[in-house]
């Protein structure tokens, strides 16, 4: 679930909980062990653990270049590579006093030169591990093993999401640790950040809550904004905090204070969050969330908004919405989820969201559905209620429910190797089955008197398919299926001819169960043929075409046949044959009058291609091609339908097209509109004739990567080691410009669509979409984005974007001028680190944002 938290909060406590919280950090302030002078030598690298009186929990080791020793005193000093462990903390340090009697120890650097002003630079500072944490630096160090108290002096560390220091952190109490000077940033110039957050005082105790005063950001070292204080907590996980809002202007409301608000996070199971917008015209608006989430069984949200004024104009009128999801697993095979949007009128999304398909999207959707599965009978059920709303036309759809019961494909004859012998042809029969109840209500738009139709209906289907799949003469693929369908009703229309009209109306609702029954027969055959073709002296040995020749028959009856009595037939005053249907006021379909007995046939084509090249072999595919028609049997004319085919290939990774045709096998009529009855080869040989043509292309460009550039990106710190040593006779600048590049890429879609299905009215259709991108240094990247129609000469869109990586910050400025569409700019600077990316500047032209 989302973890929302103020910045200064994320930032702070972290940085308590991974620096400030360590048991090394805390004690009491001790004062400062003897002078290394009032000491014994020993030259020894190492020397084993000591007997001490002191109360320590286990042994200290330690070793050094140089180990001098008090023995009176009971103190060590030890000199150069300093390694001390002591459970499991570990210590390394250029210096090092331990005094055993009181169990103290004092870490800091060696002197190794002396700065400008003649002040002394160390070196070899304390460096403090723990184990699970990470590492911390100081410039001086105090320890009890004892108390396990310390105080560091200039302490860092760094933790994702950034880097930690604090001048001083002491221990007054059990629990209680005291800082001064504390620092946060993500900038890894850790020593001279472009940004950071500084707070003086802190008051903690660690794992509960922090107090810190005041707080104040840098940038460049210069204060941009403070608070007096802050109190938060510094419990681990998500945590609840106040959000902070962002500034902007807008076309409507004027300056606005957007998403103002506070996270809550209540448990591990769920959270929520509040938000406000302030608009200095036009008021207040407001936002919520609820979310709950609980692994392997439930999660989902509610969300709201509400505006008691319109915030585009003023007015007093409450607006709002209303969206919810969510998922439940109630077992293995049964779950349950729903879905939906409420909103207080029919114009909320295009006034209030941001979201361009939220805007255009007039459709609002609520359903509900449960779901049961039976795997070992291979039976499920389903149940299900919905709602849709037409925001533009007001035209309204319930279902309320729908029933749903489905077996999956399963083997009427079971085989079985070790009982049934061998396989028979009645081994491949299967068979499925489907029911479906459905009840429906309606509010339809009459467009004759601009009012509204109300209509219920309610029905019941089932369906079920025998299929049987065999191979004949081991090459030949058969398929045969027979679906069969019965629809049951409460009810059905009697209908009667009104002479004075002459139109066929509605006499009566019969109250009463009737039956429709339809079904349909498919078979198909296949079969799958090779050829080799060997092309000698090219780097292209041999040619692999395979081809997949497909021919199907479908057949169904015309239902509307008086003879079946679904339909009643009645004949117009023009002697025009008018059928109205019995069972039109269902859920599922009217009674179909598509009579097929119709012949598809198809044939596809894969040519592939195998290259040896360096004593390898390759297979590579070189084209696709594909063939299709269909011979319909019941047409008394122009029987062969349209003649489609599509190529399609890639000549290399940067390069592949697409080409779709339809060709008639028809001439045209005398007005060149349609297709007569002759064909195309009638008065002569000639081809099928062109009805459509359409090619789409794709194609990359960017500079090849030369071999040299290669060597360098695998090999680069062997060529730092090169270039720090001078080459004799190399001109450096000439060897820099060998390797120089400006990466870019181009890519470009092209769209060409030729129409003549009317010869009076041949059409033509040239468009690309264009994408390029340059990176002009290493932080510096410019993008364009363009749409061309390429016949017209006229420009759809286009959208400039330049990016800058600013270190630790990064900036983009996106340009859409587009004078015949929709015009904008943005303009952002943002921290780069994703925690702390409320801390922005904006600035935006165009659209609409309310929430």
């Amino acid at each position: 679930m989302r973890k929302i938290s103020t910045p200064f909060t994320f930032c702070f406590q972290l940085f308590f909980i991974l620096i400030l919280g360590n048991s090394i950090l805390i004690s009491q302030e001790i004062n400062g062990i003897d002078s290394l002078n009032n000491s014994i030598s020993q030259d020894t690298s190492t020397i084993p653990d000591r007997e001490t009186k002191s109360e320590l929990e286990g042994p200290v080791k330690y070793s050094a270049e140089k180990i001098t020793f008090s023995i009176n005193g009971k103190k060590s000093y030890l000199e150069g590579d300093v390694q001390i462990e002591y459970l499991n903390m570990q210590l390394e340090a250029g210096r090092v006093a331990i005094d055993w009697e009181k169990n103290l120890m004092k870490a800091t650097g060696i002197v190794d030169t002396t700065d400008s002003l003649g002040n002394p630079v160390y070196k070899d500072l304390p460096i403090f591990r723990e184990k699970g944490n990470e590492p911390i630096y100081g410039e001086e160090l105090e320890y009890n093993f004892k108390t396990q108290r310390g105080k560091v002096l200039s302490g860092r560390t760094s933790m994702p999401p950034g880097y930690y220091q604090g001048e001083e952190i002491k221990k007054i109490g059990k629990n209680t640790l005291l800082v001064r000077n504390g620092y946060f940033t993500s900038c890894d110039s850790i020593y001279d950040p472009h940004f950071y957050y500084k707070s003086y005082k802190m008051r903690i105790i660690p794992g509960k809550r922090a107090v810190a005063k005041p707080i104040i950001m840098y940038i460049e070292d210069v204060p941009v904004l403070a608070v007096p204080f802050a109190v938060f907590p510094m419990e681990s996980g998500r945590r609840s905090g106040i959000i902070i809002p962002g500034v902007r202007n807008t076309s409507y409301g004027g300056r606005s204070v957007n998403n103002f608000g506070y996270y809550w996070a209540a448990s591990v199971y769920w959270d929520a969050t509040i938000l406000a917008n302030f608009f200095e015209k036009t008021g207040m608006a407001y936002e919520a969330e609820l979310r709950y989430n609980k692994r392997y069984l439930l999660n989902g949200y509610i969300r709201g908004q509400f505006a008691p004024k319109d915030v585009t104009t003023g007015e007093l009128t409450k607006r709002w919405s209303i969206n919810f999801r969510h998922n439940q697993t109630i077992n293995e095979t049964t779950s349950f989820n729903a879905a939906g949007s409420l909103v207080s009128d029919e114009k909320f999304r295009q006034d209030y969201s941001h979201n361009q398909q939220d805007r255009l999207n007039q459709l609002l959707t609520t359903d509900a559905n449960f779901q049961k599965r039976w795997p070992s009978s291979k039976n499920s059920f389903s149940a299900s209620i919905s709602r849709t709303e037409n925001l533009n036309t007001g035209e309204l759809d319930i279902t309320l429910p729908r029933l749903s019961f489905n077996h999956t494909q399963t083997n009427i004859f079971p085989y079985n190797a070790s009982s049934s012998g061998k396989r028979k042809w009645y081994h491949d029969l299967f068979y499925n089955y489907n029911s479906n109840f459905t009840s429906r209500k309606s509010k339809d738009f009459n467009q004759t008197d601009n009012s509204y139709i109300n209509r219920g209906s309610t029905g019941w289907q089932h369906a079920g398919s025998i299929s049987l799949n065999s191979k004949v003469f081991k090459y030949m693929k058969l398929n045969q299926s027979l679906q069969i369908q019965e629809l049951w009703v409460p009810e059905y229309l009697e209908h009667s001819f009104n002479e004075s009209t002459n139109k066929v109306e509605v006499a009566d609702t019969i109250q009463q169960f009737k039956a429709r029954h339809t079904f349909s027969y498919n078979f198909g055959a296949s079969t799958t043929t090779y050829g080799l073709f060997e092309i000698p002296f090219t780097p292209l040995k041999v040619i692999r075409h395979k081809m997949d020749p497909i021919i199907s028959f479908s057949f169904s009856p015309d239902f509307t046949d008086p003879q079946y009595g679904y339909v009643q037939t009645f004949t117009d005053t023009s002697g025009r044959e008018i059928k109205a249907d019995r069972f039109t006021n269902n859920p599922f379909s009217r009674t179909t009058s598509a009579e097929s007995r119709r012949v598809n046939i198809t044939l596809n084509n894969l040519f592939q291609g195998k290259i040896i090249k360096n004593g390898e072999e390759k297979k590579i595919d070189l084209f696709n091609i594909n063939f299709g028609t269909a011979y319909d049997f019941l047409k008394d004319s122009i029987n062969w339908s349209d003649l489609s085919t599509n190529f399609r290939a890639r000549a290399s990774k940067d390069f592949d097209f697409n080409i779709s045709t339809t060709h008639t096998f028809y001439k045209a009529t005398s007005d060149g509109r349609r297709r007569s009855n002759n064909f195309v080869w009638e008065n002569g040989l000639a081809g099928p004739r062109l009805l459509n043509f359409q090619l789409n292309a794709r194609l990359h460009l960017a500079p090849p990567v030369s071999k040299e550039k290669k060597k360098i990106d695998t090999d680069s710190l062997a060529m730092v080691d090169t270039m720090s040593v001078p080459m004799i006779g190399r001109d450096p600048i000439t060897e820099g410009l060998k390797t120089f590049s400006l990466p870019w890429d181009i890519t470009a879609n092209f769209s060409y669509n030729y129409n003549k299905t009317d010869l009076n009215n041949i059409s033509k259709r040239f468009d690309t979409n264009i994408a390029a991108r340059l990176e002009i240094t290493k932080n510096w990247r410019i993008q364009y984005t363009a749409s061309i129609d390429l016949l017209n000469k006229e420009l759809n869109y286009q959208s400039f974007n330049i990016y800058r990586d600013l270190h630790c910050w990064e900036m983009s400025f996106s340009w859409g001028p587009n004078p015949q569409g929709y015009s904008f700019f943005s303009f952002e600077i943002h921290v780069k680190e994703r925690a702390l990316q409320d801390f922005k500047l904006t600035k935006s032209s165009g659209g609409r944002r309310v929430f």
